[in-house]
């Protein structure tokens, strides 16, 4: 495993050495932040609008929940935020290593396939956990400022870590395939939008085809976490997408050192 760390290590100081990683975690804090005080905002003038209108009464605050109008929408946008943020993370661990025949100099190492595959996944999920690090203070903040449930908030937060994982996986197979760090970015963003695009059609009555579209999606996965529900589908599907895209990127990368 050693290995495995060396690279996971490389690959998560590839980011903090190039603007790249910088801009990334600039763009997300900047956008969640505003996503955040948006819903704060929000949630003030409804508490206002609803004591002015004398709904509150004796009651206080609680009656109109925390987790349902900031907690649960804020996870659900920075989900969706990752949609934008993570194919940018991605793009790089293959494909530009592909481009630069860096690739061919790390394979040509006596070293698994599944070794090279594991150490860029932990390197790429490493970097990940700083972006997470953001949305995770400002729901910190959110339960000092508030009456807000921890279990429910830590439960949305597993589930935005398993949806990340799922993500960095899907990402890492199209990085092994593209041939530069640009086609891998698009080409994973164009199948993250299809993926979440597939996941709004479900509607109650939908045919089985719409059915099937919306449960290859991950943020339909995601709805009940940000709730605040972790139901074991939703585990099992994050993991088994986990599981089989680095199974698939494994096999991709080693059809590349077999090639030679």
């Amino acid at each position: 495993m050693r290995a495995v760390w060396v690279i996971a290590g490389r690959e998560f100081r590839g980011f903090l050495r190039s603007p790249l990683g910088y801009a990334l975690m600039a763009v997300y804090a900047l956008a969640a932040g505003l996503l955040f005080v948006a819903l704060l905002y929000f949630f003030r003038e409804q508490l206002l609008r609803t004591a002015a209108q004398g709904g509150l009464g004796m009651a206080g605050p609680g009656v109109l929940s925390v987790h349902a109008a900031v907690v649960s929408p804020y996870l659900i946008d920075a989900a969706s935020l990752l949609l934008f943020v993570l194919p940018f993370v991605t793009m790089r661990s293959f494909a530009e290593e592909r481009r630069s025949r860096a690739l061919e100099v790390l394979i040509s190492y006596p070293l698994r396939v599944w070794q090279i595959v594991l150490g860029k996944y932990l390197g790429v999920v490493g970097f990940t956990l700083l972006l997470l690090a953001i949305s995770f203070l400002h729901l910190v903040i959110l339960g000092l400022i508030s009456t807000a449930d921890v279990l429910p908030i830590l439960g949305g937060l597993a589930g935005l870590l398993l949806f990340s994982l799922a993500l960095l996986a899907i990402g890492l197979f199209v990085s092994a395939l593209a041939v530069g760090q640009v086609e891998a970015a698009v080409l994973t963003l164009g199948l993250f939008l299809v993926l979440a695009m597939g996941g709004g059609l479900a509607r109650p009555g939908s045919s089985a085809i719409v059915t099937l579209l919306a449960h290859l999606s991950p943020l339909y996965h995601f709805l009940a976490p940000a709730r605040g529900l972790l139901a074991p589908d939703g585990l099992l599907f994050f993991l088994g997408v986990t599981v089989l895209f680095l199974a698939l990127t494994i096999r991709g990368v080693g059809l590349i050192k077999w090639r030679g």
